[in-house]
């Protein structure tokens, strides 16, 4: 559609060139029967083609129209063979929830200049917060694991990684009485001295608590040596309100609907006044990216459907539930800078594995008022991560990503990242704040770098990941188990 787009630009900006270089032309006499007039001789072209588009348009609408009442027809006799074919959404097996081994999974990211600071932090605070809502839930037999980065300015010291964990666990066991694995900064080397031991160097090198994806990874390795069956990932900004929130999640999980069986399921973030589409980011800057409009447009389409269970482009990590059956072959790329969820949802779709939104699984949001500089962070990584994405399904996709991220992944990325990048910088060169003028400018570079092999990367990560699982099950992490557990 694009490229029409532009066929139509350079066509209007031909005629425009024509009518300004001819102007001055002489008039021309125009006979029909017995009218007989003259006019301008650009008046007569443009009137050609005027009313070659009014001829074109008149034999294309009604053929249009009728399309796509076929279209609608098409798609309701879709529906209805689906229906007799698969049945309602309701599940062919009937499993019991309460059977399944669960794990709820609290990422907890504190970043710090000393030690001290640490009662302090507003994230441990928020943690603690999203931790005192599990209370909330009718179903407590669950196993909760933290997962806590500690991010010390000037390098981690091990005195000071365990100093910060032996407070971090006081603190969680003062509000939970509930199984609790804490597995911190202090235990990554302990984790991946094993891996080295048994030759998976290079996947050591790819655990971490840093960056989204590695983190999220390490909690479903935990996941593994526990034997859990589901796990459910939430963010430390978030609290629960559902007490049937664990009901709600294990619903439909590996259980064939419409002829898929659910391998896992996102579900939504309700904003503090209860609203479910984001708020409008007024930046005049970010008029050509707008994210959020696009992010939207996905909310309004689910919202709209008469089905619990939808099909949809994106997921949010922060409300996220994965079977055992998926997380076990298919893990988060750690190469992805941010959107590992959309992105485990293309990987494993490329698998044939299918994650559905639920529209009845909802989580409260409650981030912290952001700052301009989140959005020049978020900018960059969001820059970083579609240009990663547009190579990694350069070989096609299993999975439909329109409207979003779908929009971000086609050839118009390139110029829209330059201009927002540009516009932002000069946003700041209007507030004379040079520094962070010239880190904008420095979005640019990354349209230049080489991102070739990006699938072939995870695949290599795919492959270590399913031998590393199933060492995992013979029971070698329970060493470090042994330290997690509060």
């Amino acid at each position: 559609m694009g490229f029409y787009y532009w066929l139509i630009f350079l066509i209007a900006v031909g005629i425009f060139i024509f009518a300004v270089q001819n102007s001055t032309a002489p008039a021309v006499a125009m006979k029909f029967l017995t009218w007989r007039f003259q006019t301008s001789l650009i008046y007569t072209l443009l009137g050609s083609i005027g009313a070659g588009i009014l001829i074109t348009l008149i034999l294309w609408i009604p053929r249009a129209i009728k399309a796509s009442i076929r279209l609608k027809e098409l798609k309701k006799q879709i529906e209805n063979l689906e229906k007799v074919l698969y049945g309602s959404a309701a599940p062919e097996e009937v499993q019991t929830q309460g059977a399944m081994k669960k794990a709820i999974i609290i990422p907890v990211y504190l970043r710090l200049n000393q030690t001290e600071e640490l009662p302090h932090l507003e994230a441990l605070r928020l943690a603690k917060r999203a931790i005192e809502s599990l209370k909330i839930l009718e179903e407590q037999d669950f196993t909760l694991i933290l997962l806590v980065s500690f991010d010390l300015a000037g390098g981690e010291e091990e005195a000071s990684l365990l100093e910060m964990d032996k407070f971090v666990r006081k603190e969680v066991h003062s509000l939970w009485e509930g199984k609790t694995i804490l597995f911190s900064s202090h235990h990554l080397k302990m984790l991946r001295r094993h891996l080295d031991q048994r030759d998976f160097r290079k996947f050591s090198s790819l655990t971490d608590l840093k960056g989204f994806s590695k983190i999220r990874n390490i909690g479903l390795l935990l996941a593994q040596a526990l034997s859990m069956d589901v796990v459910i990932f939430i963010d430390n900004d978030e609290v629960l309100e559902t007490p049937g929130y664990l009901r709600i999640a294990c619903e439909y999980l590996n259980q064939r609907w419409k002829g898929k069986i659910v391998a896992g399921k996102g579900g939504f973030y309700v904003n503090p006044d209860g609203t479910i589409l984001l708020p409008p980011r007024r930046l005049w800057w970010d008029f050509l990216w707008d994210k959020t409009k696009w992010m939207n447009r996905v909310w309004e389409r689910i919202l709209s459907s008469k089905d619990r269970l939808v099909f949809s482009p994106i997921l949010l990590g922060g409300n996220l539930v994965l079977h055992c059956d998926l997380f076990r072959s298919i893990p988060f790329d750690p190469y992805i800078s941010r959107g590992e969820d959309t992105d485990y949802l293309i990987n494993a779709s490329q698998f044939g594995l299918s994650l559905l939104f639920d529209r009845e699984l909802q989580i409260k949001h409650l981030h912290p008022e952001r700052s301009e500089a989140f959005f020049q962070e978020e900018l960059r990584g969001d820059i970083e991560r579609f240009l990663y994405e547009r190579e990694k399904v350069r070989g096609g996709l299993c999975v439909d990503l329109n409207p979003y991220p779908g929009y971000f992944l086609r050839w118009t990325l390139y110029p829209r990242a330059i201009l927002t990048s540009l516009f932002l910088s000069l946003n700041y060169l209007g507030r004379r704040e040079w520094r962070k003028a010239k880190e904008c400018l420095t979005h640019m570079s990354l349209l230049f770098q080489d991102r070739n092999g990006a699938t072939l990367n995870y695949l290599k990560f795919r492959a270590d990941w399913e031998r590393v699982m199933e060492e995992v099950q013979r029971n070698w992490m329970v060493e470090i188990l042994k330290s997690c557990w509060i």
